[in-house]
């Protein structure tokens, strides 16, 4: 991959910008095998957090999936999960601290609220908004603006979520970063990439780059998220899929 190897040959700074704790080793996994130690990385988590009671009844679903009934001790665990796989690599974590699309509140509380958690969420369930669009009172893309300023470095490239698969969170992403860094690189969301894809056509073959997993390592890596691995793959078997990375210099 001419891209590995340019970032190697000139020890290029890479910042990898993962919605969720989970979200570099999944579409990035070979990526970091490979740049391990021959380059400066960091990985900057970006929705980290969850609020406590009450539950909206797509966050109770979603916690019984994760095997707890506390959120806030199960994005704590995921930030855990997440430091002990990639201690494996030479690489740096920071952790903005956002809170989840699914646990996202309004900033002002409805009466039906009381009643009823969902009222006073911006996406209270995933079919019906997490994977639709944008809610346009989200407050945390103005927040992620702010905190993400501080990484623009023309020297730095930087790789962020297509949006494949439009999770409203990896849609976030994806647009603050186009609109800070000029150095960017686009990868393709897995595992929202194996039952839907991109048309390729709208970049020059040149500046499509694809990687193949060794798939004993990323999935071993991929299966230390022990939280959110059923609710990922609910079968048990982690999809044979490539990595791909998309120039938009």
């Amino acid at each position: 991959m001419d891209l590995v190897r340019k970032i190697i040959k000139h020890k290029t700074s890479c910042i990898i910008i993962s919605p969720h704790c989970d979200d570099a080793i999944l579409s990035c996994g070979e990526l970091l095998l490979q740049l391990n130690k021959k380059t400066k990385v960091t990985i900057i988590n970006v929705f980290t957090a969850a609020h406590g009671k009450p539950y909206t009844l797509s966050e109770k679903q979603f916690l019984k999936t994760s095997g707890y009934t506390d959120a806030e001790t199960l994005y704590k665990e995921r930030q855990n999960e997440d430091k002990k796989v990639v201690s494996t690599f030479s690489v740096s974590i920071i952790n903005l601290g956002l809170e989840d699309a699914l646990f996202r509140r309004k900033k002002q509380k409805t009466f039906l609220g009381k009643f009823l958690p969902d009222f006073d969420h911006l996406y209270p369930t995933y079919r019906w908004h997490i994977i639709k669009k944008i809610e346009k009172n989200d407050y945390t893309i103005l927040e992620l603006k702010k905190k993400l300023k501080m990484f623009k470095n023309k020297n730095t490239l930087v790789f962020a979520p297509y949006g494949i698969g439009n999770h409203v969170d990896h849609v976030i992403a994806r647009k603050v970063c186009e609109e800070l860094f000029e150095n960017l690189i686009l990868y393709s969301d897995f595992p929202y990439n194996v039952n839907e894809s991109i048309d390729n056509k709208r970049f020059n073959k040149e500046k499509i780059y694809t990687l193949q997993p060794d798939r004993n390592k990323k999935d071993k890596l991929i299966k230390g998220y022990i939280t959110q691995f059923h609710g990922l793959f609910p079968t048990g078997t982690i999809p044979v899929h490539s990595e791909i990375y998309y120039s938009k210099s």
